[in-house]
């Protein structure tokens, strides 16, 4: 992957009623240090206003589908996998987001040919007690976790 260009990242957001929190995802995605990637968003017939929100965005990265049937979540991120331009391919749900830096720190670690995924810790927010916490605290496995 040692290129001049930074390789496309295609982001894949489902979305079912997600406007409480999209703003918040998709703005996660707007403010990533790395800077090319896509947005797909894959809009499984809503019907509040996350149509709404996330038109009102003006960037020729993000990119609206609107699915013609409502799928079951993995079904769904196959469709919008099949809209996917990039090299790579990171998921993003709506009610999630991200640190700035994510995908900055992520994507150099497929220079080395051995890597197939990268992952990481996350933090779980309880809205109702006011608190989040870092879910996984011990050190990540590594190295050959998947056959």
């Amino acid at each position: 992957m040692k290129k001049t260009e930074e390789p496309l990242v295609s982001i894949i957001m489902n979305c079912y009623q997600g406007e409480r929190f999209l703003q918040f995802a998709i703005e996660s995605v707007l403010t990533q240090t790395y800077q090319n990637w896509e947005l797909i968003f894959w809009d499984n017939q809503s019907n509040d206003q996350s149509n709404k929100i996330f038109k009102s965005y003006d960037d020729k990265r993000l990119k609206y589908f609107y699915a013609s049937k409502h799928t079951r979540l993995y079904e769904a991120r196959n469709y919008a996998i099949q809209k996917a331009s990039g090299e790579f391919i990171a998921f993003l749900d709506v009610d999630d987001w991200w640190l700035p830096e994510k995908l900055k720190k992520q994507i150099p670690l497929f220079d080395d040919s051995a890597v197939g995924l990268v992952y990481g810790n996350y933090w779980f927010v309880n809205e109702r007690k006011g608190t989040s916490k870092i879910k996984y605290i011990k050190k990540l496995p590594s190295g050959r976790i998947l056959n």
